[in-house]
């Protein structure tokens, strides 16, 4: 099982099981643009590389999580959803976010 997280822009975390990891595509499609890494502790986010350009909402949650880990600094802001995955492996490959990654952040973001 493949297990990610999507914080969208309206404060809603969806945590999703999927059978395979996402491809290209799929990142895309949630972050509803080009893709931009953001690297958490433990962890890799993807948002809209061009979301601020194209007039996408502050997402609070979001941007509270990468100021926590140290992702973003000041009044910089995260804008429209964000997606999370676990790092790539030694082999350069997507994987799956641990359970203990998501019980230390996820109870973290879900007060915001």
């Amino acid at each position: 099982m493949f297990t990610y997280v999507v914080i969208e822009h309206r404060g809603y975390i969806v945590q999703v099981d999927e059978p395979m990891p996402l491809d290209y595509e799929d990142m895309v499609s949630v972050v509803h643009g080009y893709i931009e890494g953001v690297y958490l502790d433990g962890a890799t986010a993807y948002v809209n590389e061009e979301g601020k350009l194209q007039g996408l909402p502050k997402n609070e949650k979001a941007t509270a999580l990468a100021h926590a880990h140290k992702a973003i600094y000041g009044d910089d802001w995260i804008a429209g959803n964000m997606l999370i995955v676990g790092n790539c492996d030694d082999e350069g490959e997507m994987t799956s976010l641990t359970t203990e990654w998501l019980n230390a952040n996820l109870k973290e973001i879900a007060n915001v």
